[in-house]
């Protein structure tokens, strides 16, 4: 997010000097972590490590079947079933819920936190969507969802198979979890979390390219704007209540409504009219008219203001036009907040460990975005609920929600790595 360089650059050389292990004044503290090259170094460790190398080929065709089984969100049961399946060949017993979730609980040895890694297993491609995957020499998967999420799916599958062929054990319990419905307001993750949230001490939601580590949350609000009226034939139309006057007038008046510079430490962005819909003839004014708005900022104030700001200008044109209005809530994710109210959110080593372990393996971060105070994932929900925690990618690539989606595949063996070494860091490595 833009303007995280004024909000931690006086901790950017504490952070460097933390990571080359000098640190760069005695008044200067680095962020605490749970991940050290040491660990990395256990013999276990480095044995899963080397499964991932290994048999990454066979990641990759797994990769390449989940992403040709159709996952629109609220029909994710066939890649649900697959998962479960491979679950239950790990040693491990699948549960789910009644939304459909998918989870395995790898059992610690004690004394140690609980970590619950998400990744979400629908994706917005219709149904009848082709989802061939077209494999490339450069290196790079083509197929709508080979990025978001489904390179997550088998990352978490591969690396706890790289920790039962290590025979790694932990302290803390280890939970995979397999999500539905994030992509239509975090569904799924909600439904979840509200009935085990006594065994979720961190969330990492696996989600995204990666880096830099997100450890806020993106408030979403997503309506559908509705405009009423009794309609008309065209030859009676003169002076009747026109919802589609109103439309177009509260279109025009919420761009009207001012946000903060682009450039701002805290930006918000909406954007008006992403679904349209109305009317079914040419000769007669629609009964009914709608559209969407889709509002977005980290700061729960700012969301709140713009939010209201846009409400008045659709009851104003409704009432200018005769016509009724009601807005319907398609989604609801509130802002996690301000970099400055997240102050104590960086502070926690979940935050620092996920970004050593992706220096640990290479992965160039931005200077001074190492970590930002957004996020939209299923780790919002983790977020807004208090719970230390952090969104980690899988895989680089671009084009996501789109039908040119690809990914690049070296960077889905330093995805599942990262899940490997986070797991064992922040559920913390049993004996010596």
């Amino acid at each position: 997010m833009r303007g995280m360089r004024s909000l931690i650059s006086g901790m950017v050389l504490a952070l460097l000097g933390a990571a080359s292990g000098h640190p760069a004044s005695a008044q200067q503290t680095p962020f605490p972590t749970k991940f050290s090259p040491e660990l990395a170094a256990r013999a276990d460790v480095k044995v899963a490590l080397a499964y991932v190398d290994r048999e990454f080929e066979t990641q990759i065709g797994e990769w390449i079947h989940l992403t040709e089984i159709p996952g629109l969100s609220g029909h994710e049961q066939k890649r649900a079933e697959y998962i479960a399946a491979e679950l239950t060949k790990l040693g491990l017993t699948p549960q789910s819920d009644t939304m459909g979730n998918v989870w395995a609980v790898r059992k610690g040895t004690g004394g140690g936190p609980s970590i619950v890694f998400a990744a979400h297993m629908d994706t917005v491609h219709p149904l009848d969507t082709p989802l061939k995957v077209r494999r490339e020499d450069n290196g790079t998967l083509h197929a709508p969802g080979i990025t978001d999420d489904t390179a997550a799916l088998p990352a978490q599958l591969q690396a706890l198979r790289a920790m039962r062929e290590a025979k790694i054990e932990t302290k803390g319990d280890l939970v995979f979890l397999f999500t539905v419905q994030e992509e239509v307001g975090l569904k799924g993750m909600y439904h979840w979390i509200e009935n085990n949230r006594t065994i979720t001490d961190m969330l990492v939601a696996v989600d995204g390219g990666l880096g830099p580590v997100s450890y806020g949350a993106l408030g979403i609000y997503w309506s559908r704007m509705r405009f009423s009226g009794e309609g008309s034939h065209t030859l009676s139309s003169r002076d009747k209540p026109n919802p589609v006057r109103a439309a177009a007038t509260c279109i025009t008046e919420i761009y009207t409504v001012p946000l903060p510079p682009a450039d701002d430490p805290v930006p918000a962005i909406y954007n008006v009219g992403g679904l349209l819909s109305g009317g079914n003839v040419v000769n007669a004014i629609p009964q009914d008219v709608t559209f969407s708005v889709d509002l977005r900022t980290v700061d729960p104030d700012i969301l709140k203001r713009l939010d209201a700001e846009i409400m008045a200008k659709c009851e104003a044109a409704a009432a200018a036009q005769k016509v009724t209005f009601v807005r319907e809530w398609i989604q609801r994710s509130e802002a996690g907040g301000r970099p400055e109210q997240l102050a104590a959110r960086r502070a926690h080593p979940v935050v620092q460990t996920a970004i050593d372990v992706l220096r640990f393996l290479d992965v160039s971060l931005p200077a001074s975005r190492e970590a930002v105070p957004s996020g939209a994932t299923d780790g919002n929900v983790g977020v807004l609920l208090g719970i230390p925690t952090v969104s980690i990618g899988a895989a680089n690539g671009g084009g996501g929600h789109t039908l040119q989606e690809w990914a690049r595949t070296d960077s889905a063996k330093i995805g599942t790595q990262q899940v490997v070494l986070l797991a064992v860091s922040l559920a913390e490595p049993a004996g010596k």
